[in-house]
């Protein structure tokens, strides 16, 4: 069977436009977002609304207590990372925690809780590249909270579904804050007075209040009353870093990551690859480009490096050569599983461009749905559970270590040629965003799809193990190719969220295209 490009059903029309793109993972951020483009706010002037929108709008995947991470490119060209992530608390240690009887952190709960770096991340950005006033890109985010943000399909499918009510039974205040389980109606308006108030305040006192004051007292109170490890000198130590982006040479063009903490090594990782080691599409012609076991082979030693080397950067210093063509063309590739703890990607994303070329690439997360379901209810603060990820052990990468931040998943991307920037990419999805960014760049560039039909094509996905999750729509003689090879094939939904929400804009020859993903509520507005 051979899919043709004419075979994948369009969702949606490529959106097209000259003066700005915004693209989010939900249509009021997007909305937000366009708004400040067209009030004559800049890239990060939209980001900012828009991310603060998201927080309100999707408050299950990303909010408040949170992190962030994202890339800029400005009118020069230069792309700086802007890594918004927390460190875990200082007084979090692998004796501490295995003399309670631990052998690993809790996925859930307040030992779960890093420092929520998503209110710097905004300020400090806003700070460094944005025009407008705090409090102007904050307006759109209250307004919602305070009017409601009616439920679409996405938050039905969630706030009825066993994940949340799994998570009410065992964080009750989740409940009281966001409504029971099992009950809600397309349309429905989800208020979020607390969430309201917690805006206002900040807009009035600025970002920095989250960390010091009288709301960083009150907020900081219910989680350490909850058990939360962090203390105010936690919450004064943090800062936002900004770096050079972590590039690399692609067909002619440059790849843009956040480097470590963040995964996006694995991207450059994964796209290295297979140019450095090409693999010819399958020979039955059931794809016209991705074969899977070359895909996979990729994929696992594109994680190993991450897993190697991904972690705060004053534990791990990135060899210079690291992703040097001559290196990858002589690494091993053997598709046996990486160890990376499976989950579902309870990320939101956006990305904006404007006509000049200037662009961000924002990502934030509570990294699972409603991170570590630990809630601030005077404040509407769902604190994140990215500290999870840590081991409890002397690994030089991932062991716990206090003051430290974890590795993130995080992985927004941009890509440059000679005209500035050409893409700016990102996709919620934990471990998955490398492989989606991946397939999606493959597709465009490569194959020569649209960026919307680029997205749209069915994709696939590895976490753990021998298990290899297919959209229902992939090639059916996939199944057996993988099965021969000592694979399982886990069939999703030919539309699975698990696959990510890509949010894409290319720029060509002035004129912006957007692509949003129909896996999830992403929505594009050109402006």
């Amino acid at each position: 069977m051979t899919i043709l490009p004419t075979d994948i059903a369009a969702h949606r029309p490529v959106v097209m436009g000259d003066g700005g793109m915004v693209v989010a993972g939900h249509p009021r951020a997007a909305e937000a977002g366009a708004a400040l483009l067209r009030s004559g706010g800049n890239t990060m002037d939209a980001a900012i609304a828009a991310a603060a929108t998201l927080a309100i709008a999707i408050p299950f995947m990303n909010g408040l207590g949170g992190d962030a991470i994202a890339l800029h490119a400005g009118a020069d060209g230069d792309v700086t990372a802007i890594n918004g992530s927390g460190a875990t608390a200082r007084a979090a240690s692998v004796a501490a925690l295995r003399a309670q009887g631990l052998a690993a952190l809790p996925q859930r709960g307040p030992l779960a809780v890093s420092v929520p770096g998503v209110v710097a991340a905004w300020g400090e950005a806003l700070e460094r590249f944005g025009t407008r006033p705090w409090a102007e890109v904050l307006e759109p985010a209250i307004a919602l909270a305070e009017h409601g943000v009616p439920l679409d399909a996405s938050a039905i499918a969630f706030f009825n579904g066993a994940e949340y009510a799994e998570l009410v039974r065992d964080f009750p205040a989740l409940g009281a804050a966001f409504g029971a389980p099992g009950r809600r109606r397309l349309g429905e308006r989800l208020k979020q007075p607390q969430a309201a108030r917690t805006l206002r305040l900040l807009a009035r006192h600025g970002w920095r209040a989250f960390y010091a004051g009288d709301l960083a007292r009150e907020w900081l109170d219910d989680a350490r009353g909850q058990g939360v490890l962090l203390d105010g000198d936690d919450l004064a130590a943090h800062a936002t870093l900004f770096a050079p982006a972590l590039s690399t040479a692609w067909r002619g063009r440059q790849v843009h990551v956040a480097p470590p903490n963040s995964q996006g090594l694995a991207l450059l990782a994964m796209l290295g690859l297979a140019e450095a080691q090409p693999a010819p599409p399958p020979a039955d012609g059931s794809d016209p480009l991705i074969d899977p076991l070359a895909h996979l082979a990729r994929k696992t030693a594109a994680f190993a490096m991450r897993d190697a080397w991904c972690a705060d950067p004053r534990r791990v210093a990135l060899p210079a050569d690291l992703l040097a063509p001559e290196r990858l063309r002589l690494l091993p590739l053997d598709a046996r599983p990486t160890m990376s703890r499976a989950g579902g990607g309870d990320t939101s994303t956006l990305v904006v461009v404007d006509g000049a070329g200037r662009a961000v690439s924002w990502v934030q997360s509570l990294f699972e749905s409603f991170g570590s379901g630990v809630v601030c209810p005077r404040h509407g603060l769902v604190l994140h559970n990215r500290a999870m990820l840590e081991s409890l052990d002397d690994d030089p990468v991932r062991g716990l270590r206090g003051g430290t931040r974890p590795f993130h998943t995080l992985c927004p991307a941009l890509v440059t040629d000679d005209a500035g920037v050409a893409l700016a990419i990102a996709t919620p999805g934990d471990h998955g965003q490398p492989q989606s960014l991946f397939q999606v760049m493959r597709r465009h560039y490569e194959q020569g799809l649209d960026i919307q039909a680029a997205i749209e094509w069915p994709r696939l996905r590895h976490d753990e193990g021998r298990e290899v999750m297919l959209e229902a729509r992939c090639p059916p003689a996939w199944d057996a190719a993988l099965a021969a090879s000592g694979w399982t094939v886990r069939r999703v939904d030919g539309w699975s969220r698990l696959m990510g929400g890509v949010n894409a804009v290319v720029r060509r020859d002035g004129l912006l295209m957007g692509g949003a993903d129909p896996r999830r509520s992403c929505y594009a507005i050109a402006v």
